[in-house]
């Protein structure tokens, strides 16, 4: 699948919702287990987990699957896989004789799922850590979808240029930048967040974006590129020929920021907010697993140690408030805490956007195209 497709982003999770109504209510799983489990509590039972292969899945394995091993004597098998897509193509294709106990995943994701009505409703009671994520990101896709990790969109920037982060959006439309600035693509939740920057910009807002078009269009033939794809982005960074770009995630940029010679790097402290996106943990229907262990893992995902030290490895936004961040990582412009999140997270209705999705895209490439 394309890297530009709305619902698979080149990092194989960033995902828009569709506005499809969900199926209704799935069997809730029992809550035998309820607490953190202890040593060895799990010994000689098997579960499998299905979650994405690259370097967010990796960091899954060692700070969340390995770990739940050790403390609990359970078996957690790692099945990891490209995309969102790939996940819900096997757990459709195995809906007869599931396999799989937990599916780590995007929104759309968990929603297409639960759509299929392939998903069972888990009982929170049965996660304890779950009281102490923050509100909006504890649960999603109509109950189905328990919450796991933020991913979070901003803007990205030429250090050289830039030798502190810019404040605001407002530098793609600054005339020093023309020819010097990237766009995401029209198909991509990164575009409908650029619109909403510029319906706030217009004095608007989702619901009132019309004034936000109007300023894209000033954007119409001062972009060098138009694209989403992470590597065309680090080596245009490198070659000094952009400025800035965005609605865009530093995440994707991870392993040019780490590098000096990429002059690039990324904010999310801007007067406008940023983007988040939450990610989900969900149980398929018929599952074969012990459901106890299938809990108790998803409660691990929530301990506040295995949080920050997930946020550390990948730069993930961490939900649970109380999350252990180190030192480092507190000071890191690319992990947001618990604290900048529920201060400065633009908040998206999903459904809303869903509605306005084909609208929007058209709209955009007509204003920028």
């Amino acid at each position: 699948m394309s890297n530009n497709n709305i619902f698979d982003r080149p990092l194989r999770r960033r995902t828009f919702l569709t506005g499809s109504a969900l199926a209704t209510a799935a069997m809730a799983l029992p809550a035998p287990w309820v607490g953190k489990a202890s040593a060895q509590q799990f010994a000689g039972k098997e579960i499998r987990v299905l979650t994405w292969s690259d370097a967010t899945g990796q960091a899954a394995v060692k700070n969340i699957l390995k770990t739940f091993e050790a403390k609990t004597g359970a078996k957690v098998i790692a099945d990891l896989t490209g995309t969102t897509s790939d996940m819900i193509a096997k757990i459709k294709a195995s809906a007869s004789k599931p396999q799989y106990d937990v599916v780590i995943l995007s929104g759309f994701g968990a929603n297409s799922l639960a759509d299929a009505g392939l998903l069972e409703k888990p009982d929170t009671s049965a996660v304890p850590n779950l009281a102490r994520v923050l509100p909006d990101y504890q649960t999603g896709a109509k109950g189905h979808g328990i919450g796991y990790f933020l991913w979070s969109d901003g803007l990205v920037y030429n250090t050289k240029t830039y030798p502190s982060a810019p404040k605001s959006y407002d530098v793609l439309w600054d005339a020093a930048n023309e020819g010097k600035i990237f766009l995401p693509p029209p198909d991509n939740l990164y575009a409908l967040e650029l619109i909403i920057v510029a319906a706030k910009a217009a004095g608007g807002d989702i619901h009132n974006p019309d004034g936000g078009f109007e300023i894209l269009k000033k954007l119409k033939g001062k972009s060098l590129t138009i694209t989403s794809n992470a590597n065309q982005i680090g080596d245009l960074f490198r070659s000094q020929s952009l400025n800035a770009g965005g609605v865009y995630s530093p995440l994707e940029l991870s392993p040019f920021i780490s590098k000096p010679e990429f002059n690039v790097s990324g904010t999310y402290s801007l007067a406008e907010g940023f983007f988040v996106d939450l990610q989900y943990m969900v149980v398929p229907k018929g599952h074969p697993g012990d459901t106890a262990v299938v809990a108790a893992l998803m409660n691990h995902a929530l301990d506040g140690e295995v949080q920050g030290k997930m946020a550390e490895d990948v730069w993930y936004g961490p939900i649970n408030q109380d999350a252990v961040l180190s030192e480092g990582a507190k000071k890191s412009p690319f992990i947001p805490s618990p604290e900048v999140i529920k201060e400065h997270v633009n908040k998206v209705d999903p459904a809303y956007l869903a509605s306005v999705r084909d609208d929007w895209i058209q709209r955009y490439t007509d204003a920028v195209m």
